[in-house]
């Protein structure tokens, strides 16, 4: 089964992942962390790492709230020294679809699925980013 980080600002990660519970029951391998007011990026970044350690040898799929927030940030500093892929723009609907498709397909077959459902509102990062690195779009340009 794909283990589940999702991050967020304040409790909207939390919310989500309470709310996917409510309606899925209980799920396995499933973390939510928010960034509060009160908390530095340093803060969060030593909490994605207990996360992202918890999961060590398995599948980590990382779902963001917002492309460019601190969050957003933080994981994407963190992608060169744990192994996870990162999409960003997490809403319900598609929490509850990853939570239940997460134990049937690959990791990559579930992220394809789930770009399709949601072409606007999901952004595949690790795409973005090789496109970038490998000569194709650039991040900055496109508008992230």
């Amino acid at each position: 089964m794909i283990a589940i980080l999702l991050v967020s600002h304040g409790t909207y990660a939390t919310a989500m992942l309470d709310t996917a519970r409510m309606i899925l029951g209980p799920q396995e391998q499933a973390v939510a962390v928010g960034l509060t007011a009160d908390e530095s990026p340093d803060q969060l970044r030593a909490e994605l790492v207990r996360a992202m350690e918890s999961f060590q040898g398995t599948e980590l799929l990382v779902l963001t709230d917002i492309t460019s927030g601190t969050p957003f940030n933080t994981v994407v500093a963190l992608s060169g020294q744990y192994p996870f892929r990162h999409l960003t723009g997490i809403n319900l609907p598609l929490l509850i679809e990853t939570l239940i498709c997460r134990q049937f397909v690959p990791m990559e077959e579930l992220i394809k699925s789930l770009l399709e459902k949601a072409p606007d509102t999901f952004v595949d990062v690790d795409g973005k980013f090789g496109e970038s690195r490998d000569g194709g779009e650039d991040w900055e340009e496109d508008g992230f």
